[in-house]
């Protein structure tokens, strides 16, 4: 990236993070991000965020009252929705196959109770997106860092 931008630091520092590590920036630190982030709605929001931002080199970053989180993608989401789906967040994609097995496979058993084979198969993918999430937000929580300069 050719970043011509005084907050090239920041984009220096982004780009030597660790895929789907997170780190807290307190905003004294960094009261506004850089001109390269842009608001978006894709991501799953945080609980307590206030909104999030996608910027250069895969970062997503939520920001919270008093601090920005931030973490780095493998595939950016705005650039490749898909791509981001099975690199950086394949619980989805595994729940929505669930659904549909499960939906499937009851269905055929069940011919005259669709209802509740699409039932069984929402409760299921459910399941396993919240076990994926469970299990993602274990790992990720482990390595969180508080950063206190760039």
């Amino acid at each position: 990236m050719d970043c011509e931008h005084h907050c090239r630091h920041i984009c220096n520092w982004i780009e030597r993070m660790p895929y789907h590590r997170k780190y807290a920036l307190p905003k004294e630190c960094c009261p506004e991000l850089p001109v390269c982030f842009n608001e978006t709605l894709m991501g799953e929001m945080l609980p307590g965020a206030i909104r999030q931002f996608r910027g250069p080199s895969g970062a997503h970053v939520h920001e919270f009252d008093d601090h920005w989180l931030f973490h780095r993608d493998i595939v950016n989401a705005s650039d490749d929705p898909v791509g981001h789906l099975m690199r950086d967040a394949p619980e989805y994609l595994v729940s929505m196959a669930i659904v549909f097995l499960t939906s499937l496979l009851m269905g055929r058993k069940t011919r005259d109770k669709k209802v509740e084979a699409a039932i069984a198969g929402g409760l299921s993918g459910l399941f396993a997106l919240l076990l994926g999430k469970l299990v993602k937000s274990i790992d990720e929580e482990r390595g969180m860092e508080e950063v206190r300069e760039i």
